[in-house]
């Protein structure tokens, strides 16, 4: 099974670095995602959501473990336990997707990242609910929910001080193109800015914005390769992908001439080896039991 993912971020004006970043394990026969957003409070947020995605991707691409939302909460909280030492005061949103044959995609996510179901003529489905102050009593309309300043209080979140379990469903992959994005994206621009920024064509900051990015993936079925492309650098993705040669298992990193990629990540690299003094990020308590976002709630 083969897919055509396709990355776009802009660096917002809230923080001297882009703290959206996003990872890509390809295997023969399905593929992990994930989408964080560094929070704009922790000095080391960006370096630290970049270090859950690596970390993600890395163990994805080498275990021969069979997915499912108990496995991947299991390894999250392992990456997190493996990260608090060096990153005390630090949290990001995220949302992971995994995709394989099957026709529904695993969802984990804690935050105010989305995943959406982008119809043929642009028209976005948010299908989960963000974990915000705002929705957390009822659902709400993603729509009126990016007008709401409360919504920037997150109830849960992948934090450097306590492991918070995600939220987990199922959704619908076959024959639609997904879209995962932080709150920069589905919270920032209108329609037509968002159909604009999937295809490249970003809409300058004329105040204050937070980063934004969103991830695209559509299957393209076969026996063909997995290909990522996206915009100019930094790009702020990390690729690694396996695969099977001669009985064997052979794994190639981001830098090296992997078939399945176009695209490569050194620029934020060399953001992660400038670690500025760590600050302080506070969060409410995560509310406990939230699903996927009730029908006609987009």
């Amino acid at each position: 099974m083969a897919f055509a993912i396709q990355w776009q971020s802009q660096q917002g004006t809230r923080t001297p670095d882009n703290r959206d970043c996003a990872g890509i394990g390809i295997r023969q026969t399905d593929i992990l995602a994930i989408v964080l957003d560094g929070s704009s409070s922790g000095a080391n947020s960006g370096a630290f959501a970049w270090e859950i995605a690596r970390r993600m991707v890395d163990w994805f691409v080498s275990t021969e473990q069979a997915i499912t939302a108990a496995v991947l909460t299991a390894q999250l909280r392992a990456t997190h336990a493996e990260l608090a030492t060096d990153f005390r005061q630090d949290s990001a949103s995220y949302l992971l997707i995994h995709l394989g044959d099957g026709q529904e995609a695993l969802i984990l996510h804690a935050g105010d990242c989305l995943v959406g179901d982008c119809s043929p003529t642009g028209q976005v489905s948010w299908l989960v609910q963000p974990h915000t102050l705002a929705n957390a009593v009822a659902p709400m309309k993603i729509s009126e929910l990016a007008k709401d300043v409360s919504r920037h209080r997150l109830t849960r979140s992948f934090r450097s001080r306590e492991f918070v379990e995600p939220a987990t469903c199922s959704i619908s992959s076959d024959k639609t193109t997904l879209l995962v994005a932080t709150d920069g994206f589905w919270a920032e621009l209108d329609e037509a800015q968002q159909g604009a920024f999937i295809h490249g064509r970003m809409t300058e900051h004329t105040g204050e914005g937070d980063d934004r990015s969103v991830l695209q993936i559509m299957r393209i079925g076969g026996d063909g390769s997995t290909k990522v492309s996206g915009t100019e650098a930094p790009r702020k993705i990390y690729i690694k992908g396996r695969e099977r040669r001669n009985g064997g298992t052979r794994r190639k990193p981001i830098g090296s001439n992997l078939r399945h990629q176009s695209i490569e990540s050194r620029g934020f690299e060399k953001m992660r080896e400038r670690r500025p003094a760590v600050g302080m990020h506070r969060q409410p308590h995560p509310v406990r039991g939230a699903r996927c976002r009730p029908p006609g709630l987009s």
